[in-house]
């Protein structure tokens, strides 16, 4: 036994084998309210590490495409090596900017739902926020970008946008 917030969980073998993901309760709301059904197509477009993009896949019984989006290499890493440890095989992962996803390429005609939960200043979880009002300029306006881009996708009936902050700039006035 170990105080509250002192414990390691991640060394329990449900959670070292992928079967039980471990986040706090906000995260799973994302994927709840997009509530792809089974067999539609997905894009995540802000996915690493890959909880609520197993998620997603977990709601959709496997059944379907996800295409993950990450611009860092490390992170689609990480996120590949998840969902292969989750069995979430119809997640694919990509490096790159989901800003570079063609709405008009014929592989996005049947994306019916876009999760985005893009970089934000955690101003809702962190102890050490971004504060600085050009950094915090930069996110709203990245994060503005996003979400018209996933307007942009003909097929798209559903968008949900996330993030953890709690200032209006990110997300009321996005």
């Amino acid at each position: 036994f170990k105080p509250k917030g002192k414990s390691d969980i991640s060394r329990l073998p449900l959670v070292a084998t992928g079967e039980v993901v471990v986040q706090q309760k906000a995260s799973c709301f994302p994927a709840l309210a997009l509530a792809p059904p089974p067999g539609a197509v997905v894009i995540d477009g802000c996915a690493a590490p890959g909880n609520k993009t197993s998620h997603l896949a977990m709601l959709m019984e496997n059944r379907g495409r996800v295409l993950a989006f990450d611009m860092n290499e490390r992170r689609c890493a990480l996120l590949r090596e998840r969902m292969a440890l989750k069995g979430a095989s119809i997640v694919s992962a990509r490096h790159a900017s989901f800003l570079s996803a063609a709405p008009a390429d014929p592989e996005y005609a049947g994306v019916t739902h876009v999760l985005l939960d893009p970089s934000c200043s955690s101003s809702g979880m962190s102890l050490d926020p971004i504060t600085e009002p050009a950094a915090l300029a930069e996110l709203a306006t990245n994060q503005r970008a996003l979400l018209l881009h996933a307007m942009a996708f003909p097929g798209v009936t559903a968008i949900v946008y996330s993030t953890c902050s709690v200032n209006a700039a990110e997300n009321e006035m996005v």
